[in-house]
């Protein structure tokens, strides 16, 4: 079977759950685009004063059975903080992972694996003394630029830039900017090499 054929398939089994998908999403978003895919319905949670601008052709998996590693919980955006802004580009591919902040820019063609964590804030103060004060608790915005590569489980923390074309490796966790066209890996993530240029057809 060819991928034009299969696509066509895959677009009829999918048309049952377009009713869910938008009344789902004009319940928690106020609108929803045709060319979304959710393969189980993602967890979206959004103060009134907050938006979340998705573009077209997101593919949102929240079931394990979709996975090649499976996830083990559904996709979660939130923008709960009032007046947040999460923005996200067209071709956006996210399995079981958690978007959640006050300022969050994610680009085009972007793929997050199962599992990853994104948020611009640390949640609780760090002084003990002061964890009863939300007031102490610091948030900077995250930008992820467009055709980045997400791996699995990996964390991505407040005021980091990813840049165009580059690949965090699984498990990691990013506390730092990252150059475009770079693969960075560890705990904390640290810049391993530059992705080099393929040549021109």
């Amino acid at each position: 079977m060819d991928r034009e054929m299969k696509d066509k398939i895959e677009k009829l089994l999918y048309v049952p759950k377009l009713f869910r998908d938008s009344i789902y999403c004009f319940v928690k978003l106020g609108y929803w685009d045709v060319s979304w895919r959710f393969l189980g319905l993602p967890l979206i949670q959004k103060h009134r004063t907050s938006h979340v601008i998705i573009g077209k052709k997101l593919k949102a998996c929240s079931k394990a059975k979709f996975n090649t590693i499976g996830v083990y919980q559904k996709v979660i955006i939130k923008a709960v903080v009032p007046n947040s802004i999460i923005k996200i580009g067209r071709n956006l591919g996210v399995s079981g992972a958690t978007i959640s902040g006050k300022s969050i820019t994610i680009g085009n063609n972007v793929l997050i694996g199962s599992g990853a964590l994104i948020s611009d804030t640390d949640a609780h103060p760090i002084h003990y003394l002061q964890r009863d004060d939300d007031s102490y608790i610091e948030s900077k915005p995250i930008v992820i630029e467009d055709d980045v590569f997400i791996g699995a489980r990996a964390i991505v923390l407040k005021g980091v830039t990813i840049g165009k074309g580059s690949v965090v490796g699984a498990g990691s966790v990013v506390t730092s900017n990252i150059p475009e066209m770079s693969i960075a890996a560890g705990n904390p993530a640290r810049i391993l090499k530059q992705i080099p240029s393929l040549p021109l057809k």
